[in-house]
């Protein structure tokens, strides 16, 4: 499976503010995550469990505590509705893919029920978009 993959920030970050388990869990979470699709980077930064931002790009030097990425290939994997075996969490597919979860791991562990929430998001939403096309 190969492709391109754009993540939609905006409706991702509209998502994750509308989501009460979302607000719930990271609630208290003060915390910059950068994601890395492929070639592309994506940074998010959380104040008091809401995303203040989310952007693609950088400018070199953009914070952050969480490094979570890997290849298009295993992200369009990871992003379908009812994914395989190990593709299901960014943990479990930074074991068995080539795929990372990095950075401030106390605080990932400490949210990763949050962590857990912004991956379905964003599957919701790059799904919903795909619809659309």
């Amino acid at each position: 499976m190969t492709g391109t993959l754009i993540l939609p920030v905006d409706d991702i970050r509209d998502r994750l503010n509308r989501d009460p388990e979302f607000v719930l869990t990271a609630r208290y979470w003060y915390c910059d995550l950068r994601f890395v699709v492929g070639d592309d980077l994506y940074f998010m930064h959380i104040e008091n469990g809401r995303v203040e931002s989310f952007q693609q790009g950088t400018q070199g030097f953009d914070p952050y505590t969480i490094n979570i990425g890997g290849p298009v290939e295993v992200w369009l994997q990871m992003l379908v509705e009812k994914p395989r075996p190990f593709f299901h969490d960014w943990f479990a597919a930074s074991f068995h893919h080539d795929f990372e979860l990095g950075g401030d791991l106390e605080s990932a562990y400490a949210y990763y029920f949050a962590i857990r929430r912004i991956h379905a998001m964003m599957g919701e939403s790059v799904r919903a978009l795909a619809a659309a096309a």
